[in-house]
């Protein structure tokens, strides 16, 4: 067999290794996320197309079952791929996303934070690596975790004295249903479903 096809039989390989990696994504049981979450009390509990959203399912969780869910997550195999936040009509939404450390398979768990009391908990005593993003939230939103070690600027310098720089005007934010979050969502709790404009049932 010539070097040439050697190579190309290499590459071939290489493809359906990672289509047998994709196709493993497929056969880890989604359903169980979404009962372990509704267990966590989710508000919502929602289903995505992964070529799409980037991610097989998510929710909308209380901010009393954030580090639960996560400590559920890290004993099961997945890593924190990046926590961000960002400001819609309703409040603060935060979103960490998860990747599975053996198969392609990726979830969210997501959080609204009140304007009025922009703090939630610091999931960094499970995933220590969430300090920094919990720090760059901190920067640009004002957002304050809990138990965060190390809540002291990343990014802007230390002496800045203006507003978080990402935050708007009422007028210039969009509601949570418009934001693309949602995809085929469950309303689990009625009055987190009138806040943002969503009843339950499955809808898309």
């Amino acid at each position: 067999m010539s070097d040439q096809n050697k190579n190309l039989d290499a590459k071939n390989l290489d493809a359906k290794n990672l289509d047998a990696k994709t196709i493993d994504a497929k056969t880890i049981d989604i359903d169980k996320w979404l009962k372990a979450w509704k267990a966590h009390g989710a508000y919502t509990l929602s289903k995505h197309d992964p070529h799409k959203d980037g991610i097989a399912v998510s929710a909308f969780l209380p901010l009393t079952a954030l580090l639960g869910a996560a400590k559920e997550l890290y004993q099961n195999k997945f890593l924190l791929l990046d926590l961000s936040a960002l400001e819609a009509q309703e409040g603060y939404v935060v979103t960490y996303h998860f990747d599975h450390l053996e198969s392609s398979f990726r979830l969210a768990f997501r959080a609204l934070v009140s304007r009025k009391k922009p703090s939630l908990p610091s999931i960094h005593p499970i995933f220590p690596g969430a300090e920094w993003h919990e720090r760059e939230a901190y920067d640009f939103f004002g957002l304050t975790f809990d138990q965060n070690p190390n809540l002291i600027p990343l990014l802007l310098p230390d002496d800045f004295a203006g507003p978080p720089p990402l935050r708007k005007t009422t007028a210039a934010l969009a509601p949570i249903a418009k934001l693309g979050l949602l995809g085929q969502v469950e309303i689990l709790d009625a009055d987190f479903g009138a806040l943002i404009g969503q009843t339950g049932g499955l809808s898309s």
